[in-house]
């Protein structure tokens, strides 16, 4: 049994309500106004509100913010006119679990109040994993793990000084945060510029790193200052270092052996202060014979070297990289959602997150945003129905190389995003032109 509160102007409305649920042995209460519905909202902490959008005195979804900003629970099911749709989706925004039409259809009323009670029941096997009032940082480095722990401490070493870094791993482990905190840590009140080496052509990507003289080339109106300039006593972070042009790596060998730069069309050498993070998904060491990447570079990056293993070798850091990207979450899209069942926690333990950290964060923030309530509720792609075709691929998945499967893995999100390429880019966790050339490499087509 749960004790129901109906909040509705029409008396006829509110009796029919009552005997229907009361039949099913439910206890109801009702109200005609907003205010005499909050009151009772207050002195009765019902399971469940039946809310009317349009009330004398007020709106249903003012009601609903009220009792969000009072912390007075229960699940909302928000009962509406047709021509108050877009209202009723903006109360679904604020929280409401679901919403029916008017005139009512009791049986369908009494399956959406079922289904909202089976959710409130689950909350008893919930664990509240997210405190939404959490003061912390945002690009904090989450976990218990022992990895994350040397983590740690690699970070404070490398924090004392201002000796190059490179970082590696694969796309979405948080090479960028790890390089933010090493900064952080060593130089705050210096700025950190970052620059992707895949995003640009060489041409363009140089004239960004060095900056550039006007009239050096056409469309130079200008003297432009480069991100090695803009860097001054800071950070230059290098992401997708392996994509760089070999052309450009040689420029960049000098610049770190000589500590010093001109702008393109420029004569005059500039000093650079900076010090140098790296970061690449790529095995810079197997591109060294084939001429794909300079062997002297390598180990001038390679000062200090700190590897971010992926999250499946490190599920115990999960549940709290969950309770903090909810807190995030919840922040930038003003929600509420703070609980996960262990039955979610296990599946998201069981996915082997091809997208690591970042692929975690992208569905935790779509979760969140389409949750009706304040319970995660979330799918994984292990989730949609599989043939026995692709369970016997799935079996015999280890004995394919990681190349192979990485192509396989880009066909699949390219073939379930439709060939969205900014889509596939943000699950992948690599950039345009990135995944451009793993296509060529692979043979793969858009089609």
């Amino acid at each position: 049994m749960a004790r129901l509160l109906v909040v509705d102007d029409d008396k006829t409305a509110r009796r029919t309500l009552q005997l229907a649920f009361e039949a099913h042995g439910h206890e109801i209460l009702t109200a005609g106004t907003r205010t005499d519905g909050l009151q009772l909202w207050r002195d009765e902490h019902p399971d469940l509100v039946l809310l009317d959008l349009m009330l004398p005195d007020g709106t249903g979804q003012e009601m609903l913010e009220s009792a969000d900003q009072e912390n007075l629970g229960g699940i909302i099911i928000m009962i509406t006119g047709h021509q108050d749709l877009e209202r009723a989706i903006n109360a679904m925004q604020a929280g409401a679990f679901d919403y029916i039409h008017k005139p009512l259809d009791i049986d369908e009323l009494e399956v959406t109040v079922e289904k909202a009670l089976e959710h409130l029941s689950t909350r008893r096997n919930l664990a509240i994993v997210a405190d939404l009032s959490a003061n912390t940082p945002d690009d904090r480095i989450v976990g218990q793990s022992r990895t994350v722990l040397d983590l740690h401490k690699q970070i404070g070493i490398l924090s004392r000084g201002k000796t190059n870094v490179l970082i590696t791993g694969e796309s979405g482990t948080g090479k960028e945060l790890v390089a933010r905190s090493i900064h952080r840590h060593s130089a705050p009140d210096e700025p950190f510029i970052p620059v992707n080496c895949s995003a640009l052509a060489p041409a363009l990507l140089e004239s960004e790193l060095f900056g550039h003289e006007k009239g050096s080339f056409t469309g130079a109106d200008r003297q432009k200052p480069g991100r090695m300039e803009l860097a001054g006593q800071g950070t230059l972070f290098l992401d997708e270092i392996g994509d760089l042009d070999p052309s450009l790596q040689v420029k960049l060998l000098r610049v770190l052996q000589e500590r010093e730069f001109e702008r393109v069309g420029g004569t005059k050498p500039l000093p650079f202060r900076a010090r140098v993070i790296a970061a690449t998904n790529r095995d810079l060491e197997a591109l060294i014979p084939d001429g794909q990447f300079r062997e002297d570079l390598y180990f001038r990056l390679k000062v200090g070297h700190i590897h971010l293993p992926p999250l499946r070798e490190r599920l115990e850091d999960l549940q709290p990289l969950v309770e903090h990207l909810l807190v995030k979450a919840n922040r930038q899209l003003h929600r509420q959602v703070s609980k996960v069942s262990d039955e979610v926690l296990d599946r998201l333990k069981d996915y082997p997150w091809p997208g690591n950290v970042r692929e975690l964060e992208n569905r935790i923030h779509v979760a969140v945003m389409t949750s009706p309530g304040d319970t995660l509720q979330m799918d994984t792609p292990d989730d949609s129905p599989r043939t026995g075709e692709s369970v016997t691929a799935e079996a015999a998945s280890w004995r394919q190389s990681l190349a192979e499967m990485e192509k396989q893995h880009i066909r699949t999100v390219l073939r379930e995003v439709n060939n969205n390429f900014g889509e596939a880019c943000n699950v992948l966790g690599i950039s345009r032109p990135t995944l451009r050339r793993k296509m060529r490499e692979y043979g793969l087509r858009k089609d």
